[in-house]
């Protein structure tokens, strides 16, 4: 498409489109969503422009700002995360890797370590599937977990620790910022069977990790990713993904506790599963 396909489109629409999401810090605007058939959804961002995204779910039109040459983190962190949940999948906002040919998942609050815990893990052999959001397919009764964008992530003062040998294991570096470096994985993992889905806390509460029999409904629906799509059809999958998570046994709490650094949490979680996963 030209540059311009973009707002020709939107331009052109009869109906008035509906706001189903927005993101604001105080009263300034940061992200907003936008409906309307048959366009689509709207999203924009402050500071990266703007992505159209057809209803369902196969086409993309960028409109970037062009004062940002780092416009594009906005596909991997909004955009292909609202086209996969149109197109059927229940995104997570958790980081991925595949171990031993499963998938596990690390969900938690900013800054409790999920980036970390992701690069420990692929240190010890595992591979990213992401570092945000990742697709989750229930078929059958069991959960497949699908690749996103394999760009790890981790604050500098994480990155200053590694050894050079443990840098090279995360990937290619690529675009840094002053608190951040970035990591692009060699390969893309095939999808793999849910094996665990970690809820991470600060606490220096015992045991460190416990598989959960009985899990809040609450803290796993606000694990799931998109709130643009608010379809019925929506809402009764990601029931159904939230339910075979915690009927399969599949929630684990991991209290990451003083002293206990990303590389023995790692340790914990793949003990964790030898015990847990037949």
């Amino acid at each position: 498409m030209d540059d311009g396909e973009l707002k020709r489109r939107w331009d052109a629409l009869a109906t008035t489109p509906v706001r189903v999401r927005e993101l604001r810090f105080d009263e300034t605007l940061l992200l907003s969503v936008d409906f309307v058939e048959p366009a689509g959804y709207l999203l924009w961002a402050r500071d990266f422009g703007r992505v159209l995204i057809s209803p369902d779910g196969v086409e993309l039109l960028c409109e970037p700002d062009p004062a940002n040459d780092d416009w594009v983190s906005i596909l991997s962190a909004q955009a292909l995360p609202l086209a996969a949940t149109i197109r059927g999948l229940e995104v997570m906002h958790a980081s991925g890797v595949v171990l031993d040919g499963r998938a596990l998942l690390i969900a938690g609050p900013p800054g409790a370590g999920k980036s970390s815990l992701a690069a420990a893990l692929v240190r010890a052999g595992g591979q990213l599937l992401s570092d945000d959001a990742v697709a989750l397919q229930l078929s059958d009764g069991v959960l497949i977990a699908h690749a996103g964008s394999v760009v790890l992530q981790l604050r500098a003062a994480e990155d200053e620790r590694l050894s050079a040998d443990g840098r090279t294991a995360l990937g290619r570096p690529a675009r840094s910022s002053a608190d951040k470096r970035r990591y692009v994985s060699a390969g893309v993992p095939d999808p793999a069977v849910l094996g665990g889905l970690f809820l991470l806390e600060r606490s220096s509460d015992d045991p460190a990790v416990e598989q959960l029999a009985a899990v809040n409904p609450f803290e796993l629906i606000a694990s799931t990713f998109n709130l643009s799509v608010r379809t019925p059809s929506r809402l009764r999958r990601q029931l159904d993904v939230v339910s075979a998570i915690a009927s399969n046994g599949l929630a684990h709490r991991l209290r990451v506790q003083p002293d206990v650094d990303a590389t023995q949490l790692a340790a914990i979680v793949q003990a964790q599963l030898t015990a847990t996963i037949p």
